[in-house]
């Protein structure tokens, strides 16, 4: 009564083709080689089906009948798991304020020898923000200049999630057969944190920085439960 799968995934992608907004320098796309966008190195994904031992047939209790085979026998527990390490995203720049016209931004520039994830937290405080990269590895270029840190350089979190089912098939007269079931999607009620803001300002020219910079502000996670009956004639 019992059945499980499981498939683990590695994964490395490298490629010089942004997904969205063409390549930083259009004549030389080489620049742009990088981690794969959205492909996480590590996925984990299984799923299960358990008829529960309880109940008229089963192992446990399999003497009662009635009401209370009714109530505690023919149950199904069923369920997909998912763990994934996080996504790879860019850090770019922003001159905005800055007054000059006509250098628009892009990627920040790598500095040497600087940690990239000091003072990284694995909180869940998104309201104060949860600090990820480094904001002091990146600068801006200097003016009219590109920046030469690699696309998608860093990852964000990982994330896991469970959906959940409990279901019972019920015989009532001759022909009508029921179906009772309860569906748990993120059955733990649990919060997976996003990516961060991955944009550093220029303040060097008047420019207003980036409050949030290597910051999580959002995530997603929220349970969410569904009933339903059906029924066969």
């Amino acid at each position: 009564g019992f059945s499980f799968q499981a498939e683990y995934q590695f994964s490395k992608g490298l490629d010089t083709v942004p997904t969205s907004g063409g390549p930083q320098r259009w004549q030389h796309p080489e620049l742009d080689y990088g981690n794969s966008l959205g492909l996480a190195r590590h996925w984990l994904t299984f799923n299960y089906v358990y008829e529960l031992p309880f109940g008229k047939g089963r192992r446990f209790l399999h003497s009662i009948n009635g009401v209370e085979n009714a109530v505690l026998g023919g149950w199904q527990i069923a369920g997909i798991s998912t763990y994934n390490t996080g996504m790879p995203f860019s850090v770019n720049f922003s001159q905005t304020g800055t007054g000059i016209t006509g250098w628009w931004g892009g990627r920040a520039d790598r500095v040497p020898g600087v940690s990239l994830t000091k003072g990284r937290s694995h909180s869940h405080d998104i309201v104060n923000g949860i600090p990820w990269f480094n904001t002091d590895a990146f600068a801006p270029p200097q003016p009219w200049q590109w920046g030469n840190s690699a696309r998608d350089l860093l990852f964000g979190p990982g994330s896991w999630n469970w959906d959940m089912s409990g279901s019972k098939n019920f015989h009532m007269w001759e022909r009508l057969n029921m179906n009772f079931r309860a569906d748990f999607f993120d059955a733990f009620n649990h919060f997976n944190p996003g990516n961060p803001v991955a944009n550093i300002a220029d303040t060097r020219d008047g420019g207003n920085p980036v409050a949030n910079s290597g910051m999580i502000t959002g995530g997603d996670g929220q349970r969410a439960i569904q009933l339903s009956l059906s029924a066969k004639f």
